[in-house]
């Protein structure tokens, strides 16, 4: 297995996990970043939102690791996803009245060291 491709199964298997967990343990999840669920409804379009997505884009991740064709686009699609969560949580924190809580901070170290390992791989795999 190359170098990039391992980067792509990593990046698929992070989204997994957090899909997972949003999508079976919605309400410690929403806790952990403070996000109150006082409805059945707001439960269900959170785990919806922030499961279903990580979920179906793991499994688009997933695909991509296993076609050669696909390798770079799925690369470009985790980089890209990675650094826009990392941007706007950065954006965020700039700009932000007070002190956010570990989950988050947590949350930039992954999304920035994942950017970073979806460039390093998109530059070992060349152009296409």
């Amino acid at each position: 297995m190359t170098h990039s491709r391992m980067v792509l199964w990593l990046g698929a298997l992070g989204f997994l996990g957090f899909g997972v967990a949003f999508t079976l343990w919605p309400l410690p999840m929403a806790r952990m970043i403070e996000i109150p669920l006082p409805t059945p409804t707001a439960r269900i379009d959170f785990a919806a939102t922030y499961g279903g997505f990580e979920l179906g884009f793991a499994a688009f991740l997933i695909a991509c690791a296993r076609r050669d064709a696909w390798l770079r686009p799925g690369l470009w699609a985790m980089t890209a996803a990675l650094a826009g969560f990392a941007l706007v949580r950065v954006q965020s924190l700039l700009s932000a009245a007070g002190p956010a809580t570990t989950p988050i901070y947590v949350a930039l170290v992954l999304e920035l060291g994942g950017t970073a390992a979806g460039v390093w791989a998109l530059r070992r795999t060349g152009t296409p």
